[in-house]
């Protein structure tokens, strides 16, 4: 499998995963008190949002777009023609978001945590769109 066909697939199996875990979500208190289902929530959305900027990376250096961090790997994705600016802007809070679960965790909003699970939706654009560049539609 190529770089990007398995990070798209990681993208796809974790937010299936989410998905399926989220009912179990059923308030900030359960989420920090449970540590596997902290863990699996947190680990999950980590997957997430570094797929999208692991593929928003690859499909930028394939058209020799050149950027700087992970928010400049979303912006790329400005320059490809086929995504909606829209979901590129929905996009951006991914690398902040990603930031806080790796570095903040200690101190973790978990009110953000399952707004993010509630906010799932902009990502299966961001596969329907990938796989509509990357089929030359």
């Amino acid at each position: 499998m190529t770089f990007l066909v398995e990070r798209l697939a990681d993208l796809r199996r974790h937010l299936d995963h989410l998905r399926t875990i989220r009912p179990r979500v059923t308030d900030a208190a359960r989420l920090a008190s449970d540590l596997s289902l902290h863990n699996d929530v947190l680990f999950s959305l980590l997957v997430v949002c570094q797929s999208v900027i692991d593929v928003a990376g690859e499909l930028a250096g394939r058209r020799g777009i050149r950027f700087q961090d992970y928010a400049g790997a979303i912006r790329a994705l400005r320059q490809i023609e086929g995504f909606p600016p829209d979901l590129i802007e929905g996009l951006l809070d991914l690398p902040g978001f990603r930031n806080v679960v790796i570095h903040e965790y200690v101190d973790l909003d978990y009110t953000r945590v399952i707004e993010a699970l509630d906010r799932l939706d902009p990502l299966d654009r961001f596969l329907r769109a990938v796989a509509a560049i990357e089929s030359g539609e």
